[in-house]
């Protein structure tokens, strides 16, 4: 499966990883190693099935709306509008 990250990256200190979302959005992360360098190779989907608790899949979704924001300001992300019926 090939996937099209934005080219947006968040670096989370906190959770030992960086950031990014694909053009469709969806939030990727891969590990900062000791040396304090990601390879771009390790980016996995966040599995949002797999984590525990409130507070981290907030601090998850705010991080995701963060780069979605930046992809918008940057003009990389535009949202079809939702047709009425």
């Amino acid at each position: 499966m090939t996937v099209d990250f934005s080219g947006v990256y968040l670096t989370v200190e906190a959770h030992g990883c960086m950031y990014t979302v694909c053009t469709e959005g969806e939030l990727f992360y891969a590990p900062i190693h000791q040396d304090g360098t990601v390879n771009m190779e390790e980016f996995d989907m966040v599995d949002y099935m797999a984590l525990m608790g409130d507070e981290i899949m907030e601090e998850l979704e705010e991080i995701q709306s963060v780069l979605i924001d930046m992809m918008k300001r940057a003009g990389l992300y535009f949202k079809q509008p939702v047709a009425h019926a």
